[in-house]
């Protein structure tokens, strides 16, 4: 196994580090009337659209009792619909509400617009260095989603 060089490992707490403080910072969902745990579900009907409680619960990370229960308040709310599978009736498949896509879209165009915002405040250096790292990992991510068999999102994060 190849080792992991400073850098590497320079890079990895950087993202860690990014991510925490965009989750610290971040406001965007704020105003919502949800907890964070349902704002997880509702992002992750979005990317999984059809999927099972079951399915949710192991992409959330939540045990099966607890994840249920987040559906069921979000249906009550009047953010998920479940529907039951054509192919087999008694496999429940759970899609957002339109009244979901326009909450999670105001979301998206608040974060965007913050983090243009602050992408703004970098120097023109700094902004040129950052697009040409990405550009290179996009690149990267890219090529291993196509060996990968999996659902793939557009890139506004939709199947």
């Amino acid at each position: 196994m190849a080792s992991t060089s400073h850098g590497d490992h320079d890079v990895e707490r950087l993202a860690s580090r990014l991510r925490m403080l965009a989750l610290q910072r971040s406001d965007a969902w704020l105003d919502l009337d949800l907890t964070l745990p349902q704002l997880r579900v509702l992002l992750a009907v979005r990317r999984r659209d059809g999927a099972t409680v079951s399915e949710l619960a192991e992409t959330v990370g939540r045990r099966l009792a607890a994840t249920s229960a987040l559906v069921n308040r979000l249906v009550r709310a009047g953010l998920l619909d479940r529907v039951s599978d054509p192919g087999d009736r008694r496999r429940i498949r759970l899609h957002l509400t339109a009244e979901a896509e326009r909450m999670l879209a105001a979301v998206d165009r608040r974060s965007a617009d913050r983090f243009t915002a602050i992408l703004g405040r970098m120097s023109a250096q700094g902004r040129a260095a950052l697009a040409g790292a990405l550009s290179e990992l996009i690149e990267l991510v890219s090529a291993d989603l196509r060996e990968d068999t999996g659902p793939h999102l557009t890139e506004e994060g939709h199947p």
